[in-house]
């Protein structure tokens, strides 16, 4: 190859078909840097400077895209393979990729602009990553060299803004000696302007589908997560410049491709869940959150829109590891951070039981996010700083969750009504031809179906519905909506109203019915004890998964079910009290009560060990109800579910019932305690029949057969069949 020398480069002003075979030669120099000399490959770097605006405004938008994007690719690689910096380094390569970049940038001004030009955009990036594992001779090439730029010599690294992320770059920086212009020279920085332009442009991009984008870029979204774990984890205080500028550019990135709720299972998949809750906790986060704490915080947000990502989260106790890293946040002054983590800390929380100080933070969010929707709602297009509408509503159906704020936001009345619920009331009446409309708007949608949702919690407290209750033109349209088909939330409204309406009507008359009421999550304990129950009693048992499919409709069902069951069963459990569809159910199950016995009406099973109510509204409703808690032996707590209720299909042995309550605390070990309980048995319930004696927990038969059997091989068969006296299996 020519020394590079100081020839005046003379170029030419080639038309299309010109410009396109130069570019075919830089193609094949993304292979073989040493094919061309020096003086050719300016002049091309020249020519393509000069001209490529020109040619690329005669084309139409689509076409002239993906000409500068293809062009981008090809000056990208080659680029990464020039390890000596012996093209980029020189200014018509420097001036070629601006021109580039500046043309690409300008694309979402042009009024033809439209999501197909985006997701264009966005794949060739992707895939030009994608291909050939060409992402991972980038990583080395920016981790090749390592001589260091510490912390201390940098002025100010440019913040990842999701609105405009164009100036993703060093706004300001000293670093041995070097200029900016110098840096701009350098790799990392190409790369951290390449990968602003998928993050520019992924906001307006029709995703492909979930399937076919975990095909495509599964290994490329490994490579973001290990090249950011590197820095995070292993990175010590003298932290590279080019790695941390380019770890701002792939979290931006990962940042808007989160917000896709559509495509976040791929991030579920490849384990983003556990990595970055270990990535909060780290110290370089604690040190660099100026730069990375915003979209570290935001991504995490993202993720909890999911729900099995939020499931994955809250089993991290991402809610704790946030709130450890508070006053660190809020040192930052950053109000968007600050908006973002109280977003994340709602969606997280799975409590209300919280500390004074948990609740202002979350308190506070909430009624900023109050404020955010009715400032949304009167902008033209539904969004305000960056957000739609349907997004602050489904932020504060979550927050609604937490009694404490519903009735914080409510409490603000004038003429003894709520201005709050007034509002979501007239919002509702502005909206809901959304939900009419065989075309609608998928944006209007969705927050017709949050508002719903909210107006649906706000039903739920008898205080709140008689307001709802007053306003007639929302009771018909509730009514409308309720006699359509997939309209739960509006059924649910609807069944609230009625409930109220019909109060003063004669009660009917009901056969026995027992109802079970269960999350899905627990799907597979309410199956093995409806199984028990029935072995236990005669009393006809309705629950979900037997009579109704899955759907939008299922409250059409479960509705008449409830008001006509004698006995309702509750199953609850942490996710229980996590869903509000469950606090809808129960404060209906508890408004529909009135007709039931006091206390066989409403029986409380725990699902799980050492239950606790984790929900204030869970507590209010069940707190003096009767429980059964958790056993390892769901026969057994059946059994008690039965005896409670007093529909037991056969009496429990006389003999077994007296034991347990004065014998359970015995040791079988001790060496008169056969004789010494059996003299305590009365003599009368000493011998039975086999039709007298009963299973139990599915156990053999226990017969007592003979008054001449000694007292320790009766006890001894009672121990064998209930299991030892003092084990939890005890009955």
């Amino acid at each position: 190859m020519e020394e590079l020398g100081h020839t005046t480069l003379e170029t030419t002003k080639p038309n299309y078909l010109n410009l396109l075979q130069e570019i075919n030669k830089l193609s094949s120099l993304s292979t073989n840097l040493n094919a061309m000399n020096i003086t050719e490959i300016e002049t091309i770097f020249n020519n393509m400077t000069e001209n490529i605006d020109r040619i690329s405004d005669q084309m139409v938008l689509q076409k002239s895209s993906m000409f500068l994007i293809t062009t981008l690719n090809i000056i990208v690689r080659i680029s990464a393979i020039d390890g000596s910096d012996l093209f980029i380094s020189r200014q018509p390569f420097q001036s070629m990729f601006e021109k580039l970049n500046d043309l690409i940038y300008c694309i979402d001004t042009k009024k033809d602009y439209s999501p197909v030009i985006a997701s264009d955009i966005f794949d060739a990036i992707l895939l030009n990553l994608a291909k050939d594992d060409f992402i991972e001779i980038c990583f080395r090439r920016i981790l090749s060299h390592e001589t260091v730029t510490t912390k201390g010599n940098i002025l100010s690294v440019g913040r990842c803004l999701l609105i405009d992320v164009r100036y993703l770059y060093l706004d300001s920086v000293e670093t041995n000696g070097e200029s900016s212009q110098e840096e701009s020279s350098k790799f990392y920085y190409i790369m951290n302007q390449y990968l602003a332009h998928p993050t520019n442009f992924v906001h307006k991009a029709v995703i492909r589908s979930n399937g076919e984008f975990k095909n495509s870029y599964s290994s490329l979204m490994i490579s973001f997560q290990e090249f950011i774990n590197n820095y995070l984890t292993k990175a010590n205080e003298h932290v590279s410049l080019r790695v941390l500028c380019v770890t701002i550019a792939i979290l931006s990135l990962l940042w808007n491709l989160t917000d896709k709720i559509a495509i976040i299972s791929i991030f579920i998949d490849t384990g983003y869940i556990q990595k970055i809750i270990q990535w909060i906790q780290t110290d370089i986060f604690a040190s660099d959150i100026s730069d990375i704490g915003n979209p570290i915080v935001n991504i995490v947000y993202n993720l909890t829109r999911d729900k099995t990502a939020l499931k994955q989260l809250r089993g991290e106790k991402a809610f704790d590891i946030l709130m450890e890293r508070k006053q660190l946040i809020y040192n930052e002054n950053d109000s968007q951070m600050i908006q973002s983590y109280g977003w994340a800390l709602i969606a997280l929380a799975t409590s209300d039981e919280q500390s004074d100080e948990n609740k202002k933070l979350i308190l506070d969010t909430s009624v900023n996010l109050y404020e955010l929707c009715k400032k949304s709602d009167q902008e033209n297009d539904l969004r305000f700083e960056g957000c739609h509408l349907s997004e602050f509503l489904e932020l504060l159906d979550r927050a609604f969750t937490n009694t404490y704020v519903i009735i914080h936001i409510l409490e603000d009345k004038i003429d003894e009504k709520s201005t709050a619920i007034q509002y979501f009331i007239e919002l509702f009446l502005s909206f809901y031809g959304a939900l009419l409309d065989p075309e609608p708007d998928e944006l209007e949608k969705r927050a017709v179906k949050y508002l719903l949702r909210i107006l649906l919690q706000i039903s739920s407290y008898p205080e709140y519905l008689k307001q709802l209750i007053d306003n007639n033109q929302f009771c018909i349209i509730i009514e409308s909506l309720a006699n359509r088909p997939k309209r739960d939330d509006a059924k649910r409204i609807w069944c609230n109203i009625q409930q109220v309406i019909s109060t003063n009507e004669q009660k009917k008359e009901r056969s026995s019915k027992i109802y079970i009421s269960y999350d899905r999550t627990d799907e597979e304990f309410c199956k093995e004890f409806v199984n028990e129950l029935r072995k236990r009693t005669t009393i006809p048992i309705w629950v979900d998964y037997e009579n109704v499919d899955l759907s939008d409709d299922v409250w059409e069902y479960v509705s008449p079910n409830i008001i006509s069951a004698t006995v309702v069963i509750t199953l609850v459990s942490t996710a229980y009290g996590e869903s509000t569809n469950k606090f809808q159910e129960l404060s209906y199950i508890i408004s529909t009560n009135k007709s039931r016995d006091e206390k066989k009406g409403l029986i409380v099973v725990a699902t799980e060990p050492n239950f606790n109510f984790n929900r204030s509204w869970m507590k209010d409703l069940l707190h003096d109800k009767t429980m059964v808690l958790y056993e390892n032996n769901i026969g057994h707590m059946a059994w008690n579910v039965c005896e409670q209720i007093g529909v037991l299909k056969k009496p429990r042995i006389k003999c077994l019932n007296w034991l347990s309550k004065n014998v359970r605390k015995k040791t079988a070990h001790c060496d008169d305690f056969s004789a010494r309980t059996l003299k305590l048995i009365p003599e009368n319930d000493k011998v039975y029949s086999q039709k007298e004696s009963s299973q139990v927990d599915g156990s053999t038969d226990i017969l007592l057969t003979s008054k001449t059997h000694s007292s320790q091989s009766i006890v001894s068969e009672l121990i064998t069949q209930t299991g030892s006296v003092g084990g939890s299996t005890w009955v």
